[in-house]
């Protein structure tokens, strides 16, 4: 049987916190590539392995904890919380199609 994950709702939540909704401020290689997870206090869109991987460490505080290689063992994970993760491009493309209604009007 799977030991339990250390990592409640409330890790993610400080973890998105922390991380912040600035792509400017998160590490090169921790940039989301196809999926990102929506914080629901503010709909900012994170990557979610830098998301886990801070969860993990405020979990454990800051003690090696165990690796997230992104894709769909991290999204699991996030999903299992009661988060939503989506695909980058089908965020991409709502946001322009806000972006072209709002310029016809």
């Amino acid at each position: 049987m799977p030991k339990p994950s250390p990592i409640t709702r409330e890790h993610i939540l400080d973890a998105m916190t922390y991380v912040g909704d600035d792509p400017a401020q998160w590490p090169f290689l921790s940039r989301p590539k196809l999926y990102v997870v929506i914080d629901p206090r503010n709909g900012a869109l994170l990557p979610p392995k830098l998301v886990l991987t801070t969860a993990a460490d405020i979990a454990n505080r800051n003690r090696r904890h165990a690796m997230y290689s992104g894709g769909e063992q991290t999204n699991r994970v996030l999903r299992e919380l009661g988060f939503s993760v989506v695909e980058k491009a089908s965020v991409a493309q709502v946001a322009c199609g806000d972006l072209t209604a709002t310029s016809a009007a």
